[in-house]
């Protein structure tokens, strides 16, 4: 297979950035639910963030990995 075309890196650059955002808001989320293990408001709070890092971590996992194949059919 070679390589991807050359706009496929430059396009890479915003699903890496979703991907990273995401991981981040998982792993702070997943810790507050920890350090506020007693409290049912602040994890259920906590719950949803953790659902939104996982949605924006999924999403820019998939986004990354149609920029790839499409560079690869591009070319």
């Amino acid at each position: 297979m070679g390589r991807p075309a050359q706009d496929t890196w430059y396009l890479l650059r915003l699903p890496l950035i979703l991907t990273l955002i995401g991981v981040v808001t998982t792993f702070g989320a997943l810790t507050w639910n920890r350090l506020s293990c007693c409290e049912g408001g602040a994890n259920i709070g906590a719950g949803m963030l953790a659902l939104l890092g996982l949605a924006l971590l999924a999403g820019g996992c998939l986004w990354g990995i149609v920029t790839v194949v499409a560079g690869y059919l591009h070319r």
